[in-house]
């Protein structure tokens, strides 16, 4: 809890969710740089590649919900740094598939793990398995809206 007043923002959902998203992400960005010597925007980037089968650079960014361009700037460093390796696509000459390389694959394991374990304390006294579903609830709720929006129902 803090100790600012309540304001119209503060108190609002999105605004809440935002704020909590943007500090466990720093917090876990300030452990994997710290002990894996690499960015949380990079590993995501990776774990994707090792979740999905030789997926190319737009699914990985529809994966991430995130823009093509800025998969493409994070591939670029995966590769420069020797963590994923591009070839050609078979179904579309424009595009490249993403692998892992031995490298990529260590690190990944060994700093997810790391993530994974440790504690930070930023989840104490959160029912996380609760909050988990919560979050599942949400994530549903808003794709299924995202995609009325599109199809101009909503």
């Amino acid at each position: 809890m803090t100790d600012e007043p309540s304001s119209p923002i503060s108190d609002s959902l999105a605004f809440k969710l935002h704020q909590a998203t943007v500090l466990v992400d720093k917090a876990a960005d300030h452990y994997l740089r710290t002990h894996h010597d690499i960015s949380y925007s990079l590993l995501v980037v990776l774990l994707m590649v090792g979740v999905l089968d030789h997926p190319n650079q737009r699914e990985i960014a529809d994966n991430l919900d995130v823009s093509r361009a800025s998969i493409t700037q994070r591939i670029t460093a995966l590769t420069g740094r020797g963590l994923v390796r591009v070839a050609p696509s078979g179904q579309d000459a424009r595009a490249v598939q993403v692998s892992l390389t031995e490298a990529g694959a260590v690190l990944l394991a060994t700093a997810w793990q790391g993530l994974e374990s440790y504690d930070d304390g930023i989840d104490r006294g959160v029912d996380v398995a609760a909050l988990e579903r919560e979050l599942d609830t949400l994530i549903d709720n808003a794709r299924a809206h995202l995609a009325r929006t599109r199809e101009g129902n909503g």
